[in-house]
C-alpha cells in the first residue's frame, strides 16, 4: 500500500485517512483543511517549488513594507523629540539672556574682578563687568588708543603698581549678598546711571591690597546684577566711614580754625 501524505497535518499514512490527525476519515473534520479551504491558502508544505518561491517573495515584500512603516513611526518620534530638545533649549537660553535664571553664584564676578586685575587680564576683568559697564571701557581703550593687552598694564593699574609695588595682589572677602529694595534699586540706579539692572543684590566686601611698598584695607559696596551669563557688577563704592560724635566735633573745630585762619 503506497505512503501517503496528510494534506493536512503532514504526517506520512498508510491507508483511507491519516492515523495522526484523522483527515479522509469519515466525520472527521480536520481544521486545518477547512482552513486551507475557507481563505484559498495552501501550507507551505504542500506547495510546488514555484509556489513556494512566489509566496516566500510576496511575504518578503509585505515584511519589508511593515519594516519600513515602523521606520517612519521611528523617524516621525525622533523628529518630534529634536524639535521639544531645541524648544526646551531656546526657552532656557532665552531665560538666561533675560535674566530670568541664572547660573546664581552673585559673588563669582567679585573674585574675578579682583582677580583679572591682580592679573591685568582685561578679557576676565570686562568679563566680570554689567554690560553697559564693559562698553564704557571698550571706548576709553578706544579713545586712549590703547589695546586690550596693554590697557590694564599701562592705564588701569599704574597707580596701583606706584601705590602699592609691581606685582602686588589682591585678596577679596565678599559677605553674604543682600537683596536691594525697590527703593534702594531706585537710588543705586541713579547713582550707577545703568538703567538694564535685573534682581540686584549689594555685596559687602574687604579687599586687601599687598605689595612690596604698602599693604592696605578697603571697605567696598558692591552691587551686582544677573545678566546674562550670571551676575555682573555694575557699581561700585567705598563704604562710608563711621565717624564718632567725637570726630565729627574735631572735624567741625578744624573746619572752624582754617576759617579763622
Amino acid at each position: 500500500m503506497a505512503i501517503r501524505i496528510c494534506k493536512s497535518c503532514g504526517a506520512e499514512y498508510k491507508g483511507e485517512y491519516c492515523d495522526k490527525c484523522g483527515y479522509g476519515k469519515p466525520g472527521v473534520t480536520s481544521a486545518a483543511l477547512e482552513k486551507m479551504k475557507r481563505e484559498g491558502a495552501k501550507p507551505v508544505r504542500f506547495m510546488t517549488p514555484e509556489e513556494k518561491e512566489a509566496y516566500y517573495a510576496e511575504l518578503k515584500e509585505k515584511n519589508a513594507g511593515k519594516k519600513k512603516a515602523k521606520k517612519k513611526v521611528k523617524a516621525s518620534k525622533g523628529a518630534v523629540i529634536m524639535i521639544l530638545l531645541m524648544a526646551v533649549i531656546i526657552i532656557v537660553v532665552s531665560l538666561f539672556a533675560t535674566g530670568v535664571i541664572s547660573l546664581g553664584n552673585k559673588t563669582a564676578a567679585i573674585e574675578s574682578y579682583f582677580k583679572a586685575i591682580e592679573d591685568k587680564d582685561y578679557s576676565a576683568f570686562s568679563a566680570a563687568l554689567h554690560p553697559d559697564i564693559k562698553k564704557q571701557y571698550d571706548n576709553d581703550i578706544a579713545d586712549l588708543g590703547a589695546t586690550q593687552d596693554n590697557y590694564m598694564s599701562d592705564y588701569y593699574c599704574k597707580d596701583l603698581d606706584e601705590r602699592y609695588g609691581e606685582g602686588f595682589t589682591i585678596k577679596a572677602e565678599p559677605s553674604d549678598p543682600e537683596k536691594l529694595n525697590e527703593e534702594d534699586t531706585k537710588l543705586i540706579k541713579d547713582e550707577s546711571g545703568v538703567s538694564n539692572i535685573k534682581n540686584p543684590y549689594k555685596v559687602d566686601t574687604k579687599v586687601t591690597f599687598s605689595g612690596s611698598k604698602l599693604t592696605e584695607t578697603a571697605d567696598l559696596s558692591i552691587y551686582v546684577s544677573n545678566q546674562s551669563g550670571g551676575y555682573k557688577i555694575f557699581y561700585l563704592k567705598a563704604a562710608e566711614i563711621p565717624f564718632t560724635e567725637e570726630e565729627k566735633n574735631l572735624g567741625g573745630a578744624n573746619e572752624e580754625s582754617s576759617k579763622s585762619e
